[in-house]
C-alpha cells in the first residue's frame, strides 16, 4: 500500500509539472527553410506540384524506405492527395490544398490519430535559379504542448525540410540539365484566319482530342471548298497545372475569314511574337513553351492569347518523330 501512495504521489507530479509546462512553453510551432534551385521557377514549381515526384526527393521516404504510398487521383494540383503508411512513419495523409502557379503552393498533411501540420511553398525567380522556400506551421494544444519543453522539435523539422529541399534540389536540376535549349526569336506574325473547334479538356486527353477533331474540321474545310493555307494548329488560350485543363482549339488555318455552322471562326490580329521550332512529338512541346515564358520574364514582356502550334511535318509521310517541326508562337501584347 505504502509503494502505491508513493507511485500516486509520483504521479500526481508528473502531471501538475506537466500542466505547469504547458503554461509556459509554446502552443504552436512555425519556421521556413529555404534554398536556391539553378533551375525555372515554372520546373521548380511543377516538381512539388506533382506529388508522383515526392518520393524521389521526400526526406522521410529516404528515412523508411519501407514505406507505402498510395497515390490519388488527382495527383497534381489542388485537391491532389496521397496516404503512407509505414514502420517508422506511422500512417497519414497530405493533400495540397491550393495552387497558384508557378508562384505558391499550401499542403496539409493528416498524420492519423497524432493531429496535423500545415506547409506552405513559395517560388521565387532570382539571380541563378529559383529561391524556394518551403514553410512549416503546426499548433499544440494544452497541455501536451509541454512536451516541446523536453525536445528540439523545431530542429527536428528543419533537418528534415533542409533534406528534402537538398533532394529536390539535386532533382529538378538534374533534370534542368538535361532539358534541350531553345533559341527564342522575335519575328512579325501575319494576319491569321482559322476555322476551329474549341473546348476546355482536361490535360491528360489532349492527344486524343486532337486526333478526334483536327480530322473533323479539316474535312469540313475541305466539303466547304475553302483553302487552306498552311498547316493544323493547336491554339492555346489557358493553361491550368492547379486544375489539369486547358482551353485550346484545333484549328485549320485560311487564306481568308469563313464561318462554318458548328465550328468556330478565330481570327488572330497581326502582331509581333516570339516564335521557338521545336523537333520531335508535339505531347513534349512543354520545355519549348517553357523556354518562352521564361525569356518574357526576363525581357518584361507580355505574352497575349492563344499561344500557336503549327504542326508542319506531316507525320504520314515521315515516320522518324525526331524530324517532326512543330512552331510555336506567343503574340506579343507590350512590355510587362
Amino acid at each position: 500500500m505504502q509503494i502505491l501512495k508513493i507511485g500516486l504521489f509520483i504521479l500526481a507530479g508528473l502531471i501538475g509539472l506537466f500542466a505547469i509546462g504547458g503554461l509556459i512553453a509554446p502552443r504552436e510551432v512555425s519556421l521556413s527553410r529555404s534554398t536556391i534551385i539553378e533551375a525555372p521557377q515554372e520546373m521548380v514549381f511543377n516538381t512539388v506540384n506533382d506529388l508522383k515526384t515526392w518520393e524521389s526527393w521526400s526526406p522521410w521516404k529516404e528515412m523508411d524506405p519501407a514505406m507505402k504510398v498510395t497515390m490519388g487521383d488527382p495527383s497534381v494540383g489542388t485537391g491532389a492527395f496521397y496516404s503512407w503508411t509505414g514502420e517508422n512513419s506511422g500512417e497519414g495523409r497530405m493533400e495540397i490544398t491550393s495552387s497558384s502557379a508557378p508562384e505558391e503552393l499550401t499542403t496539409h498533411v493528416d498524420f492519423k490519430g497524432q493531429g496535423g501540420a500545415d506547409a506552405a511553398w513559395t517560388f521565387k525567380p532570382v539571380d541563378g535559379g529559383t529561391e524556394t522556400t518551403w514553410a512549416f506551421h503546426t499548433e499544440f494544444p494544452y497541455p501536451f504542448n509541454a512536451m516541446l519543453l523536453f525536445q528540439d522539435f523545431e530542429g527536428a523539422i528543419e533537418k528534415d525540410y533542409d533534406r528534402g529541399l537538398e533532394l529536390l534540389k539535386e532533382q529538378v536540376e538534374a533534370k534542368a540539365a538535361a532539358a534541350p535549349q531553345f533559341r527564342v526569336r522575335a519575328v512579325e506574325l501575319p494576319l491569321r484566319h482559322f476555322i476551329a473547334l474549341r473546348q476546355t479538356v482536361d490535360m491528360s486527353e489532349m492527344t486524343d482530342v486532337f486526333d478526334t477533331n483536327t480530322p473533323k474540321v479539316y474535312q469540313a474545310v475541305e466539303q466547304a471548298g475553302l483553302t487552306m493555307v498552311g498547316m493544323p494548329c493547336g491554339l492555346y488560350y489557358t493553361w491550368d497545372e492547379a486544375t489539369g485543363t486547358t482551353d485550346c482549339a484545333q484549328a485549320i488555318p485560311l487564306a481568308e475569314a469563313h464561318r462554318l455552322e458548328g465550328f468556330e471562326s478565330i481570327e488572330i490580329s497581326e502582331s509581333e511574337a516570339l516564335l521557338v521550332e521545336y523537333y520531335g512529338n508535339p505531347e513534349g512541346t512543354g520545355a519549348a513553351h517553357g523556354a518562352i515564358e521564361g525569356y518574357c520574364k526576363q525581357q518584361g514582356l507580355v505574352a497575349g492569347e492563344p499561344a500557336i502550334e503549327e504542326y508542319v511535318t506531316d507525320p504520314a509521310s515521315e515516320p522518324d518523330t525526331s524530324k517532326w517541326l512543330t512552331r510555336i508562337y506567343y503574340p506579343l501584347v507590350s512590355k510587362g
